[in-house]
């Protein structure tokens, strides 16, 4: 069931009348079963994997508290971390390390003791990963961190705690929310008001047309090029590559304004995860803008624990703490050597940033401001276009061959010459994109057409967006891409 379709919009309208007009007592529970019917309609029997993870992670906060000692709480809260960790392994990556282990096996075999045959791998699952097992799985994790670190109390109320892990708005790509901000939300009853469906209707139909208008409208144009590599010019590969990025960020950062959306209009405010990430001057200001509830979260429980652990190190342990976050980072995106190589590419830069922090700093007082600016974020956005290389190629071999052919391959830039209003309505949709970034970063004082004070404005701009939607969306794009993550 995804946002994007007339289904779940049916759902969603079901859920919030039911929620409005029952008594406020029964919010959590509406917030409950509705987010148990969005987990169960794909696949019923999945749903045991979250409420496994609900009554592990629970129950162990609950003796944590209660055990009076750090010691005492050790038990619980490494058994709760084994548990999840083990479970989310277990469904992304088992195939991975066993077919891994067993390449190696036979690579070995074949080089060393001349072996004929090839082993196959026993252990092979052929099963799919549960709806949201990795954003379900870190909540639960930092959770039972802040616990341990005595920053949160354990909740006491089971129904609460399986809510803040199964609404629904967030369960398909985040944002990883934490539970001292969404709990108290929880525990107050929230009285329909106009300002919020407004404003999350309004957020909602943003992030609609940047899914079905920008992004699915990208995938088009980037899934004829980059699945087709040997048969296109080096120029529409490197457009490809680029266009990919917009129809990354579309896809996500849409993604994100609808569970933003959904979740203002049922009265919470969940945390924002994209803050005009094209516009960072640095690697590091990009991955402070970009999925944000993510990478704030590596940061506070893996790469900030790591870099103190290692404070003898001095700088080195920055440097550390750095590729092991981002190797990690990546590997949690999918059971993929490319993904790993993408999250390397993100700590190699970083360390490069870091240790070139003086030397950038001299360098920028020699040259015009606006220079400055403008060559960091062609930079950064230009080194994120080639990591999302990796990041989207099936094998690491496919992903040099893109690099080697954007060099080397001759030809024209490829589109459709017997109907161009596709390509046309890709570059009209990151124009439009890129206007409305470039406006919100440094025009946010200015004229609005959507927060507008006059009725007639604000009502013909979203009924712009809407005629847009009918007469160029793209209705059968299909999933969001992190969506599989």
């Amino acid at each position: 069931m995804i946002f994007t379709s007339i289904l779940f919009l049916a759902f969603f309208i079901i859920v919030v009348v039911l929620y409005y007009v029952l008594p406020g007592r029964f919010q959590w529970l509406i917030l409950l079963l509705s987010g148990l019917y969005f987990y169960m309609y794909s696949n019923p029997v999945y749903i045991l994997v979250p409420v496994s993870i609900i009554l592990i992670t629970w129950y162990a906060g609950l003796k944590m508290e209660k055990s009076g000692s750090p010691e005492k709480a050790w038990p619980f809260y490494l058994s709760a971390i084994i548990a999840n960790v083990g479970l989310l392994v277990f469904f992304k990556y088992t195939n991975f390390f066993t077919s891994s282990a067993f390449d190696f096996l036979n690579i070995t075999r074949h080089k060393f003791f001349h072996a004929a045959s090839t082993l196959d791998n026993p252990f092979l699952i052929h099963v799919i990963a549960p709806l949201g097992i990795s954003y379900i799985t870190f909540q639960a994790i930092g959770y039972l961190i802040e616990i341990k670190r005595g920053n949160h109390l354990a909740e006491q109320h089971l129904g609460h705690f399986s809510t803040y892990l199964l609404f629904f708005p967030k369960i398909i790509a985040g944002p990883v929310e934490r539970a001292h901000d969404f709990l108290p939300q929880l525990k107050q009853n929230r009285a329909f008001t106009y300002d919020n469906i407004r404003n999350g209707l309004r957020q909602v139909l943003w992030g609609m047309f940047k899914k079905i208008v920008i992004a699915d409208r990208l995938s088009l144009y980037v899934a004829s090029i980059l699945d087709n590599v040997g048969f296109h010019s080096g120029a529409s590969l490197a457009l490809a590559s680029i266009f990919y990025v917009f129809q990354m960020y579309a896809d996500f950062s849409g993604y994100t304004d609808m569970a933003l959306g959904f979740a203002k209009i049922l009265g919470f405010d969940l945390m924002q995860n994209f803050n005009r990430p094209f516009f960072a001057k640095s690697v590091s200001e990009f991955w402070r803008k970009w999925h944000i509830s993510l990478s704030t979260w590596f940061a506070d429980y893996f790469y900030t624990p790591i870099a103190v652990a290692k404070r003898d190190w001095g700088k080195w342990s920055v440097v550390y703490a750095f590729f092991i976050t981002f190797v990690v980072l990546g590997f949690w995106h999918g059971a993929n050597w490319t993904f790993i190589i993408f999250g390397a590419l993100q700590g190699f830069i970083l360390t490069i940033e870091f240790f070139t922090r003086k030397s950038r700093k001299n360098f920028r007082k020699k040259i015009p401001v606006w220079v400055n600016n403008l060559g960091s974020m062609i930079f950064v956005f230009a080194y994120f276009c080639l990591s999302l290389i990796f990041f989207r190629a099936a094998t690491v071999s496919d992903a040099f061959t893109v690099i080697k052919r954007i060099f080397t391959a001759p030809g024209p830039l490829y589109f459709d010459r017997d109907e161009p209003s596709s390509f046309i309505f890709c570059i009209m949709g990151v124009i439009f994109l890129m206007m409305v970034e470039i406006k919100m970063e440094f025009y946010k004082g200015g004229f609005s057409f959507f927060n507008n004070k006059s009725w007639l404005i604000r009502n013909l701009s979203y009924a712009f967006l809407i005629i847009v939607m009918l007469l160029i969306g793209v209705f059968d794009g299909g999933q969001f891409i992190y969506k599989q993550f």
